[in-house]
């Protein structure tokens, strides 16, 4: 019984769709002529079967008749019950046929409604692509008229515009032929007189004819002439072709003798440095000054003397001392060196002697000269010459080395100009006071943000050279440019008085050139290094007088000296530890001191006064051990 009723509820879910199916196909849509009308099953179905409930409400059906009800019966008529069941599901049976049949009806009907609509759609496309078409060729042919009309506009414009063209040019033509008509009467009266003209002429050139005549004799003598200047001219051009060829052949002459030149100045620049290696990488020179104001008076008692020696390579100094018993003792320390002047010698013989260092730096090796000595000795003289230089002395004898040196290479960069090389120069002066750095050349105005002045430190870069970070370096494009270097040096350089001098070095100045050279014709290079010092003055405590800051000042400069001492010693013994970076001077004269590519001159310099020959002493002592020191063969620089 149960699996008869169910199909009762799916009847009724069924017709709920039927009537969502068929809703798109209403009057509104479609229109109400283009669909057919309901069948009667459908109609039976939505008033019958499928409108109905599935309760027993005792509704009857027009085909099936009344519904079947359960009839009231007593409990026990079981029987009974049943029948009136079986009665109600045969109903039930039925009527759910009934309405499959009717559903597949309204199947049937609504494929041929959807076919139709379908094919509605379809003749609809085609009737607005139609439409669509037609649209478009009224709309061309509109445009089409609208042009054409623009176009007879434009035809009757210009036809307009050309017969009043063809009026105006009636006109032009018109008083063109009047004009014509009277340049034709003045043509004819020009010819009437061209005519009589033409009869003139003739006459004149009968008379012509026989000037010709004389004129062509003459011409005749001209061309002998003619031909005697190209006769000279034939000469000439051989000898100017002979000329060309000497030219030619003097220019390949000069060619080799200028590439011969370039080996020759190849050859002398090994030359020239295997003299100065002879002469020792490492060379000690002695300068002793003259005296001064009163020290001329005690001329006669003077502790220092010079042995008769051709190679001028000697001096000796006496030292007088009192014994516990009061008597006066002497005795003579002797010394030697590579080069000793005395005191009448001049700023040129000294310079003469340095000059082929200062080649040297030119040819790419780096070199060192540098001043040692107490205070007042003459080192500052000797480097850089008087404090104050007048315009007229710039080239006079008082110059000292590192003036006459910028001289010297500037001249000598001219004359190899002449065989490709070009060369560049920067320098830098600095000074080294209480061992720190300060840049000589730096504007007043140069600090950080804090007031302090930039930290230069002393560092090795990419190529192993030792430089400086954060110092001023100025292009030395003239000799003299130096003079200005040397000028604004001595204003910021550190000067303080002493017992041995009122106006003292109290730091190490370090004037450094740099010389790159390149030779555009054989592509050669080199990169020179030219570092002229002038120590700070080496004195004793003792002797010095110094206080507070001069005492601080005075320990520093001796130890910075001590420091240089011992290098030097390391060096005189091979060591394979050299103390480089024991003081800022050894550490930034690294690549000068004992490198095996560097030449160093050390001029110790005396003072010749009795009061100062302890301190003389001391100095002559020191350079005896820098002058005991040898190093490797020197190898010049290429440029990178």
């Amino acid at each position: 019984m149960q699996s008869n009723l169910a199909p009762a509820g799916s009847i009724k879910r069924r017709r709920i769709d039927v009537s969502a199916d068929t809703q798109d196909y209403s009057p509104s849509k479609g229109g109400a002529s283009a669909f057919p009308q309901p069948s009667e099953a459908h109609a039976a179905l939505m008033a019958g079967g499928l409108g109905g409930s599935d309760d027993s409400d005792g509704s009857e059906d027009e085909e099936l008749g009344p519904r079947p009800t359960m009839q009231p019966r007593s409990e026990n008529d079981i029987q009974g019950r049943l029948r009136d069941l079986e009665k109600i599901a045969i109903y039930m049976a039925q009527k759910t046929r009934t309405t499959k049949k009717a559903k597949k009806q309204l199947r049937v009907e609504l494929d041929e409604n959807s076919t139709h609509v379908a094919q509605l759609e379809l003749e609809k496309g085609v009737l607005t692509t139609k439409l669509d078409t037609v649209e478009k060729q009224v709309h061309k042919l509109q445009s089409e008229k609208r042009q054409c009309e623009d176009e007879l506009e434009e035809t009757q414009r210009k036809h307009k515009s050309q017969m009043s063209q063809m009026h105006d040019d009636q006109q032009r033509l018109q008083k063109d032929v009047a004009g014509l008509r009277d340049e034709l009467e003045e043509t004819r009266t020009n010819l009437k007189s061209k005519r009589s003209e033409c009869t003139r002429l003739e006459s004149t050139v009968s008379k012509q004819a026989s000037d010709q005549i004389e004129l062509e004799s003459s011409c005749r003598g001209l061309r002998a002439k003619v031909e005697q200047l190209e006769d000279v001219v034939n000469e000439r051009e051989i000898r100017i072709a002979e000329l060309e060829e000497d030219v030619a052949t003097r220019s390949h002459t000069i060619e080799e003798l200028e590439a011969k030149l370039r080996k020759e100045e190849t050859m002398r620049r090994n030359l020239h440095n295997t003299i100065q290696e002879l002469k020792g990488n490492i060379r000690v020179f002695c300068r002793v000054r003259p005296l001064l104001g009163e020290e001329k008076d005690a001329a006669a008692a003077l502790p220092i003397s010079f042995p008769s020696c051709e190679d001028n390579n000697q001096i000796e100094l006496t030292q007088t001392s009192e014994n516990a018993l009061g008597r006066t003792t002497s005795k003579a320390f002797p010394f030697k060196f590579d080069r000793v002047f005395s005191t009448e010698s001049t700023q040129d013989i000294v310079f003469d002697e340095v000059s082929q260092l200062i080649q040297s730096a030119l040819d790419g090796y780096p070199v060192c000269i540098f001043a040692y000595g107490q205070t007042g000795s003459g080192k500052t003289h000797t480097m850089q010459g008087p404090d104050t230089i007048s315009a007229d002395e710039k080239d006079a004898q008082v110059l000292g080395i590192i003036p006459r040196a910028v001289k010297q290479i500037y001249q000598n960069t001219s004359k190899l100009a002449e065989r490709g090389w070009e060369y560049s120069l920067e320098g830098q002066f600095l000074e080294i006071y209480n061992e720190t750095i300060q840049d000589l050349l730096a504007p007043a105005a140069r600090a950080t943000t804090t007031g302090k002045q930039t930290k230069l430190d002393i560092y090795q870069d990419s190529e192993g050279h030792t430089r400086v970070k954060n110092v001023t370096t100025v292009s030395v494009d003239s000799a003299e440019r130096v003079h200005w270097l040397l000028a604004r040096a001595a204003e910021n350089r550190t000067v303080a008085a002493t017992n041995c001098n009122e106006r003292s070095s109290r730091s190490h100045s370090v004037f450094t050139l740099y010389l790159q050279g390149t030779n555009t014709l054989t592509g050669e290079s080199s990169s020179g290094v030219l570092n002229l010092i002038d120590l700070a003055g080496s004195e004793r405590l003792s002797s010095s007088g110094s206080s507070g800051d001069r005492l601080k000042e005075t320990q520093a400069i001796n130890k910075s000296l001590a420091c240089l001492g011992d290098v030097i010693a390391a060096l005189a013994k091979g060591n394979r530890h050299i103390p480089y970076r024991n003081s800022k001077l050894t550490h930034l004269l690294q690549e000068s001191l004992g490198a095996g590519n560097s030449k160093t001159l050390m001029f110790v310099c005396v003072n010749p006064s009795p009061l100062s020959a302890q301190e003389s002493l001391c100095s002559l002592q020191f350079a005896t051990k820098v002058n005991s020191c040898q190093i490797g063969t020197a190898r010049r620089q290429a440029a990178s």
